[in-house]
């Protein structure tokens, strides 16, 4: 019985020595190799044949995972920014929202920067107005309004306030239009659907809106499902009978479908899980990120009576074959936008509007957002899109 609690005790530690570990290593392959590392010592001091055998099948089990683990992250693109180390003061923004899960608040302003190595990327601040949208150059009282909404792209991540898409729009209009910047990094089609539902966007209705506008990556996609480790509180939404349907949250959804909750938890630690009907889920999210765009549409006209404008970095039929870094091939991302324009969207391809410079002349460094340069020359060029019109 000595040897029993003796075994016992050191499965104890063992066990809190990975537990702790767990903690601060850098990934779950790290965490399966402590594991095997771990098992292998403990073959070693247990004492008994059965105990032996049981830390030398989890060994195996700990190495059988490091390696899956390894190789479903070697075939993963690299995301993007990485290496970068980004922070904010405050430390958590954007703060949570109750609606949309998280946005900025009104009249405050937000340090960020971002590091690569020793290296300081940018160090920018961030100005929201009484309406917690992101300051632009003022436009004349009663002028023509286009809003701006989407992710880091529309926010303008990494650029100083008067350098956004909005507003570069606002200074290619001579300052004679007023351009609102509702994008917040991280958000996806369904926080815009939410912010409509929700009456968000009703102030505007009184104003001259002439366009909404969004930038569109195809990060998107999975964010749709909720496929990020920021995106729990955010909006969830289903499709019944092809009609979009608000269920509430994507926490709230795992905390009452257990099962869906734990395979989504276990895909953030372990990517050959998240890997387990990928294709099925990526057909689902190009479902969902479809009719979101559908509904946003509608929605632009019901409003405001003002067209919906997507602004997409995105392979489409001109690009050539590994076009970008994604999980979704490249013919998939090709058949979303053929799909947008059979449904009347108006569609501004930013390689289209670059595409004689070199890449290093239109993004942050070592970031992957557009820079200064870039959203002044898709400013441009919606402005001439939609004096066309």
């Amino acid at each position: 019985m000595a040897g029993v609690g003796r075994n016992i005790g050191l499965a104890g530690l063992l066990v809190a020595v990975l537990a702790v570990a767990a903690t601060v290593l850098p990934s779950a392959t790290w965490s399966c190799g402590l594991a095997t590392v771990l098992a292998l010592a403990g073959v070693v001091l247990f004492r008994g044949n059965r105990w032996r055998t049981g830390s030398l099948l989890v060994a195996a089990l700990a190495l059988s995972l490091a390696l899956l683990d390894a190789f479903a992250g070697y075939l993963s693109p690299t995301p993007m920014g990485y290496g970068l180390v980004r922070t904010t003061v405050p430390r958590w923004w954007p703060p949570s929202d109750p609606i949309l899960g998280f946005r900025p608040r009104p009249n405050t302003e937000v340090l960020a920067t971002a590091t690569f190595g020793p290296e300081t990327i940018y160090r920018r601040t961030y100005h929201f107005d009484d309406t917690a949208a992101r300051v632009t150059p003022p436009g004349p009282a009663g002028a023509d309004t286009y809003l701006f909404l989407g992710d880091s792209f529309a926010f303008g991540q990494g650029l100083p306030d008067d350098e956004t898409l909005a507003a570069q729009f606002v200074k290619a209009n001579d300052l004679k239009v007023r351009a609102v910047n509702l994008g917040v990094p991280g958000n996806a089609p369904n926080h815009l659907v939410r912010a409509f539902e929700a009456g968000l966007l009703d102030r505007y209705a009184p104003q001259s809106v002439k366009a909404v506008v969004t930038w569109i990556i195809p990060a998107q996609l999975a964010r749709v499902t909720g496929d990020g480790s920021w995106l729990g509180s955010s909006p969830r939404y289903v499709l019944d009978d092809g009609k979009l349907r608000h269920t509430g949250s994507f926490n709230e959804y795992r905390l009452l479908h257990p099962i869906a909750g734990a395979k989504y938890y276990i895909g953030e630690r372990f990517a050959f899980v998240d890997a387990i009907g990928m294709k099925q889920r990526q057909d689902e999210q190009i479902e969902l990120f479809l009719a979101m765009m559908v509904r946003l549409q509608q929605y632009s006209r019901d409003k405001f009576g003002a067209p919906f404008v997507v602004i997409y970095s995105w392979p489409d039929e001109t690009s050539h074959p590994g076009h970008g870094e994604s999980e979704f091939a490249q013919p998939m991302l090709v058949g979303v936008l053929e799909r947008l324009r059979k449904l009347g969207i108006p569609l501004i391809s930013v390689d289209h509007v670059t595409g004689e410079y070199d890449v290093s002349q239109l993004l942050i460094p070592h970031d992957g957002h557009p820079n200064a340069f870039t959203t002044e020359l898709i400013a441009a060029e919606l402005k001439r899109y939609l004096k066309s019109q």
